[in-house]
């Protein structure tokens, strides 16, 4: 796997999108995630709900076959996990944090229907809160890109805001896969 393309995005109203750097138009209510789901994606954009405000640190791994599976190790690490898709639509992927600042393109799998992992840490400690700069970031975001048809989100694990436990789903994505015979 290639080695991770890292970037840090200011997060202004909680929120990152992973969109081409000439999208303009603005997003509706039904662009942000509800709890606990917090990945949203569609045509030519994802949206993610960092949880605070401020400096967020991203690490992306773009790829040309799926992502590996899950891992206890990961699993354990990272406080929440989701899946979801998006389809890219421009050579040129940017992250947005509504901040009035758009990144420099990011490694993404070519043009087309977009398979996406996405790993957070920090988001339940400081949610909904704006940290100094000196104590910036906080939050950390690790994303896996690769194409694949078009699927239905799918939250792996997430951790309650209010009691900070966490909970899992029954199955992964793999074992929702079909198999062949």
């Amino acid at each position: 796997m290639p080695d991770p393309f890292a970037i840090e995005v200011d997060s202004f109203y909680n929120t990152i999108v992973l969109r081409s750097p000439d999208d303009y138009e603005p997003l509706a209510p039904g662009w942000f995630p509800t709890e606990p789901q917090f990945v949203t994606g569609g045509p030519g954009r994802l949206v993610i709900h960092t949880g605070g405000r401020g400096l967020v640190r991203v690490t992306v791994t773009s790829t040309e076959t799926p992502a590996p599976p899950l891992t206890d190790s990961l699993l354990t690490v990272w406080e929440d996990i989701a899946e979801s898709s998006f389809t890219i639509e421009s050579d040129a992927l940017c992250f947005d944090g509504f901040s009035g600042e758009v990144s420099h393109p990011i490694p993404h799998p070519r043009p087309g229907p977009c398979r996406v992992r996405v790993f957070a840490r920090g988001r339940t400690e400081y949610w909904d809160a704006y940290r100094t700069p000196e104590t910036q970031p906080q939050i950390r975001l690790h994303i896996q890109l690769w194409p694949q048809q078009l699927g239905d989100p799918h939250l792996i694990q997430y951790r309650g805001r209010i009691t900070g436990n966490r909970s899992r789903t029954d199955d992964t994505p793999e074992e929702k896969q079909p198999t062949t015979t």
